[in-house]
């Protein structure tokens, strides 16, 4: 549905302007990013404003993709399963509880694992040297060191949710030799 619409927008794009536009295909894989991104903070926004935790939710996902767009994550294979995860997250994170005490633990816990696994997953998503995944893992790092500022419960659990979809382990492939 969303490539389908993406696709249609892109032609009519491109037929308005031919000449000051991208391929079908450029402005097509955009635009499907863009609507997705919509369609799911425009569905868990809704749900938290019914629900009487719009602000919250908002939150939970403003610092949710600020980390992520740094950090980078694992990727779901289809766009309905990453619909479907990220607005679960952003609904649920300002109903879970944290004890203030907590804060510092699970705050730390987000940092070591930025720390360790930042940039994650990014290569095949951005258009960006390498050089810059430094950079990106330094300004991760610094997302979730200014939590210790604020040590906001919402923040705090949206960060530690991030940081966990950047976990990455490599397995080896059984029946595999390395020498071929």
């Amino acid at each position: 549905m969303i490539e389908a619409l993406a696709t249609r927008i892109a032609v009519k794009l491109k037929e308005a302007n031919p000449k000051d536009t991208a391929s079908v295909e450029v402005m097509r894989y955009a635009l499907i990013g863009i609507l997705h991104n919509a369609i799911t903070f425009s569905a868990a926004f809704l749900i938290g404003l019914l629900l009487g935790k719009l602000l919250a939710t908002f939150l939970a996902a403003v610092s949710f993709m600020a980390l992520r767009f740094v950090s980078g994550g694992y990727h779901f294979k289809t766009p309905l399963s990453c619909f479907i995860f990220s607005t679960i997250i952003f609904i649920a994170i300002p109903f879970i509880p944290l004890q203030s005490d907590s804060y510092w633990i699970v705050n730390t816990i987000s940092l070591a694992l930025t720390a360790i696994f930042a940039p994650s997953n990014i290569k095949e998503h951005i258009q960006v040297s390498e050089k810059y995944f430094p950079l990106f893992k330094l300004i991760s790092v610094v997302i979730v060191v200014i939590n210790y500022f604020w040590l906001n419960p919402v923040i705090t659990l949206a960060l530690f949710a991030q940081s966990v979809t950047l976990i990455y382990i490599k397995r080896k492939e059984v029946g595999t030799n390395e020498n071929e």
